[in-house]
């Protein structure tokens, strides 16, 4: 499913620098990513989804080399192939909880708001406990709702790929279980790959492997 090779990363003006010879993640595998802040584990998130390209090396996923695709190509994949949970949630603080959610059919080319996706929309917020907040603004939302809605939204268009950046950082222990259960629970019955970064070591055994960046790559941060 994902495959990458020779990477070598770095941010402008900065000394972080993250090398990976070889990573690949099969198809339908759950994955959890673990290790010290500033070692690299959402910046690997987002070279997998195309926000960041690497100076040097690929990142594959199924037949395509997200790497070499242009912006706009880079975008229209995330939106229609990709499930994003980011860390800081990507909100639009003008749309209502339903709307965010339904947000990647407005900004995809070729994506239909369809009543069945209005009806999907609602039955994720009401699997997360949002079902009482749809016409509310993120303003008007704790971080926990938030994180809930975004998770959400994520899952609307049934990706086959999961990229998740703490996804149960900002919830309650009773909450955690609820997103947690439904990032996996998807995984497993649509057959998708669910990468995960999380700090939470007493979820990491219901994951398929652990990827720790402590050992593993060869990040390097200031």
């Amino acid at each position: 499913m994902i495959r990458i090779d020779n990477l070598r990363f770095s941010y402008p003006d900065s000394m972080f620098r993250l090398e990976i010879e070889e990573l690949v993640i099969g198809a339908a595998e759950r994955v959890a990513v673990i290790g010290p802040s500033g070692s690299g584990k959402t910046t690997l998130l987002n070279l997998i989804a195309g926000v960041d390209i690497a100076e040097h090396g690929s990142v594959t996923i199924d037949d395509t080399q997200i790497s070499q695709l242009t912006d706009s190509a880079r975008r229209e994949y995330r939106i229609e192939q990709i499930g994003l949970v980011f860390q800081t949630f990507e909100l639009l603080d003008y749309l209502t909880v339903l709307d965010n959610i339904l947000l990647p059919l407005r900004i995809g080319a070729n994506k239909q708001l369809t009543p069945e996706y209005q009806a999907r929309a609602k039955d994720l917020a009401g699997f997360v406990g949002m079902q009482d907040k749809l016409d509310r603004h993120p303003a008007q939302l704790s971080q926990g709702e938030r994180q809930r809605v975004a998770v959400s939204r994520a899952l609307l268009l049934e990706p086959k790929l999961l990229l998740a950046d703490e996804p149960t950082g900002n919830l309650d222990p009773g909450n955690k279980h609820i997103v947690l259960e439904l990032l996996q629970s998807y995984a497993t019955e649509h057959s998708a790959t669910l990468v995960t970064v999380t700090h939470d070591q007493s979820f990491l055994s219901s994951f398929d492997r652990v990827l720790d960046f402590a050992s593993v790559n060869q990040a390097n941060s200031a």
